[in-house]
Order: structure tokens, then sequence, then C-alpha cells
């Protein structure tokens, strides 16, 4: 029987680290499934899931444990069978939605932003951020997709009118697009 296997990692940045993870992966027969990755402040840092048979689990942690002689930090998680299938059922995917925030950099915009998508029993499912420099002043610009998700009832109108309340506080735009439908 096949488990499921989250890994999540960071280490100095240098070239080989995903073809290292992937080799150990696979050494252990396990099958990559999906991953995100990026390269931030001199570090490299990732999760990936994979899916390996239930006896050979033991195996792959110690070689992803053996990486550390590499310099690379590794976390391991075993999610729950009903939680690990990796994909959105229907009546999710009805309920998805995509925010999307852009503005001058400050702190506190995920902190405020991510307030009220809790306080509307909202679950951030993906979560992209960068800077970018704006094209006249230079002065940095915060970018930020988010894939949402929401088991419950949602009042949109209400979290929409949050959200530009927090828009117009923090001088940032937040486009909310609603339920795929």
């Amino acid at each position: 029987m096949n488990k499921t296997v989250i890994c999540s990692f960071i280490g100095n940045d240098k070239t080989g680290i995903v073809e290292l993870l992937a080799k150990t992966v696979s050494d252990c027969s396990g099958n990559w499934l999906e991953s995100s990755m990026a390269k931030l402040a001199g570090h490299f840092a990732g999760i990936i899931r994979v899916s390996i048979d239930e006896e050979k689990v033991g195996s792959l942690r110690f070689a992803l444990n053996e990486l550390a002689k590499n310099g690379l930090s590794i976390q391991l998680a075993l999610p729950d069978s009903e939680s690990a299938n990796g994909c959105l059922n229907a009546a999710s995917a009805e309920r998805a939605l995509q925010l999307t925030i852009i503005g001058n950099d400050r702190p506190g915009i995920v902190y405020e932003v991510s307030q009220a998508l809790v306080a509307a029993k909202i679950n951030v499912v993906n979560m992209q951020t960068h800077l970018s420099s704006a094209p006249m002043s230079g002065d940095s610009l915060f970018h930020s997709t988010m894939s949402l998700t929401n088991e419950n009832e949602l009042d949109l109108d209400a979290l929409e009118l949050q959200l530009e309340k927090i828009a117009e506080r923090l001088s940032i735009e937040i486009d909310l697009e609603g339920p795929a439908g």
C-alpha cells in the first residue's frame, strides 16, 4: 500500500539540490508527485509530496535525513490518507477563490489579509509572493497570488468589504475572484 510523505527542506543555494533530492526519492522507489521550491536570500527551500510503498517509508526517512551531511535541513510529515490525496474534490473546486494583492511593500500586508481570511473561515491552499520595482519610482512593490477554499457558507460581500477596508488602509490593491461556476 502506498503512503504519502511530505518533505520540506532548506539549505544554502547551490547547484544540484533538486537532483540530490530526486535521486534520494528515486533510490527509495518513491514517486515525486508535486513540489514547490524557491531561492530566497541565498537559500533554497521547498516542499515535496512523495508517494512510496508503506514498507519503504523508513528507508526514505533515513536517506533524506542523511542529506544533512550536504547542508540540507529536512523535515518529514506523514499525513493521514484522507488529506493526502492532493486533489480538490468537486465541492471544494466550486468554492475555490483567487486573491491577488499588489501595492507598495510594507510590513503587515500578509498578516492583515490572512486575519480577514481566517475570520471568514477560508483556507489558503497555495500562496506565492514576490517583490518587484515600481516602474517610475523604483520603490518595492509587493505581489501575492493566493488560491483559497471555503468549506462553509461564505458571505462573499462581507469578505469583499473587509478586504476593501484593508486595501484602503494599506493603500494596496486586492482583487478577489469568486467561486468558479
